[in-house]
């Protein structure tokens, strides 16, 4: 049996288990890919300032995706 800990991926958020073994080493996120040094203090944890970023990148990628997704006024739409 190993023992775990959990930390937040800091491009993601997404809360990851890693191996107490792997303390200290790059790691990558298993959702989004992103490598990071695996790190079990407090600091390490998601603060309310980083869920600001987060959410703000969010927000700018929905608004990126609804600009794309629009029809330009004169484009023929064809029946």
């Amino acid at each position: 049996m190993s023992i775990k800990f959990t930390q937040s991926c800091p491009t993601c958020g997404r809360r990851i288990d890693i191996r107490a073994s792997l303390l200290g080493c790059t790691v990558a996120c298993q959702h989004c890919g992103a490598e990071f040094t695996a790190n079990a203090n407090e600091e390490s944890r998601m603060g309310p300032e980083r869920n600001e970023d987060l959410l703000d990148r969010v927000e700018k990628a929905l608004r990126r995706a609804e600009e794309a997704s629009m029809v330009p006024a004169n484009a023929e739409i064809a029946p």
